[in-house]
């Protein structure tokens, strides 16, 4: 496998290229920190440091976000700051430049999908982001998050479900 090959200062520089900025929203999410965020995703990349990289590299993904996410998890259970996700949280997620041709009603939606999320059951919100802002597949899902693959779809699916009953949107449109 090429990656593996690599340079090890070159893999960790490209690994903390494609994951600092994911993992520290992911974990920011979590603890509602994103100082104590930062220091999780800190110890996450120590960890990975430590780690054989011809076993790491094919999983790099999910052994991350598994990692980060216990990580996050222990923190929060140290008694420290934790609140859950808001939509001012989601709210606060780094984001392009709006277009010229956004309207306001394209904003308004946003407001509105953003609060919906916020609103859902933790475990939720956190399989959706996994999916949808993380890019995870099920299986990958499932192992960040010590769920069955079936038990991250129907929880997808619910979630799913909560956020177009919320929004007032059918399977097929707009209600």
């Amino acid at each position: 496998m090429e990656p593996i090959l690599e340079d090890p200062t070159a893999w960790m520089r490209g690994a903390l290229a494609r994951y600092e900025g994911p993992l520290t929203s992911y974990a920011t999410r979590i603890l509602g920190d994103v100082h104590l965020a930062r220091d999780v995703v800190q110890e996450t990349f120590l960890k990975l440091l430590r780690q054989d990289r011809a076993v790491v590299t094919p999983i790099l993904s999910r052994w991350l976000y598994a990692v980060c996410r216990n990580g996050a998890i222990d923190e929060r259970r140290k008694g420290r700051h934790m609140t859950r996700t808001q939509s001012a949280t989601l709210e606060e997620r780094p984001t392009t430049a709006p277009t010229a041709g956004e309207t306001t009603e394209q904003r308004d939606d946003l407001r509105r999908a953003l609060h919906a999320i916020g609103a859902l059951p933790e475990g939720q919100q956190e399989v959706l982001r996994l999916k949808f802002s993380h890019g995870l597949s099920y299986k990958e899902i499932a192992e960040v998050t010590g769920l069955s693959v079936s038990h991250v779809g129907v929880k997808l699916h619910e979630g799913m479900r909560a956020l177009r009953a919320r929004l007032g949107v059918a399977q097929g449109g707009v209600r």
